[in-house]
């Protein structure tokens, strides 16, 4: 099926594009490879909340980072401590604040950006969730990695229309040119949506 171009295209405003990052934000974590939220819980109960979310840009290791500290909240509390590291370094002194009166769990989004002292302690660290590109001395509870259909999926939880709209070849163009970062081809609908491409 062709992409709808409107005869006259009508420019979507921001309040109306399925794509703006607050829908996207409030989509959260969606499961690859047909798994469940049961299935990815228990692994992570299994493991004592220790291990490495491990994968490429935009694959979706932050989100799902976001979701595991949800689980058993304290009461007054939105969630567990999630530290994004920086890659300026301006934030180290909360990670080593962190590691020495922090909380019980600790979510360390940047595993990566830490300088290896940094990193060596935090591998020693019991209930500590990290995420990074490549392998840690933590183990790898998953690897989160992107596939068209799982694009397509997303795409359709946001809107049906554009889903409908796009081919396969399209779609699978699209998780191409990005590299299978959802979050980017996300943004680049969000652009062709506003820009009226499609007949939302």
């Amino acid at each position: 099926m062709a992409t709808p171009f409107a005869t006259n295209r009508r420019p979507v405003p921001p309040r109306d594009n399925p794509f703006r990052s607050a829908c996207v934000d409030a989509l959260g974590y969606v499961p690859p490879n047909g798994q469940t939220w049961e299935e990815i819980e228990f692994r992570i109960r299994a493991a004592d909340f220790r291990g490495a979310l491990v994968g490429p840009h935009g694959h979706g290791k932050s989100t799902l980072m976001h979701r595991l500290a949800k689980l058993d909240v304290p009461c007054a509390r939105e969630s567990h401590d999630v530290i994004q590291v920086q890659a300026d370094g301006s934030n180290l002194s909360d990670v080593k604040r962190a590691l020495t009166i922090g909380p019980p769990r600790l979510f360390l989004d940047g595993y990566d950006l830490l300088p290896w002292r940094l990193r060596r302690k935090v591998s020693r660290r019991p209930q500590v969730i990290v995420t990074s590109h490549r392998e840690t001395k933590l183990p790898t509870l998953f690897r989160c990695e992107t596939t068209p259909r799982l694009l397509g999926e997303v795409i359709g939880h946001l809107s049906p229309v554009v889903k409908q709209a796009l081919a396969d070849d399209a779609m699978a163009a699209l998780y191409s040119a990005h590299h299978g970062n959802i979050r980017n081809a996300l943004r680049e609908l969000y652009d062709r949506v506003a820009s009226g491409e499609f007949q939302i």
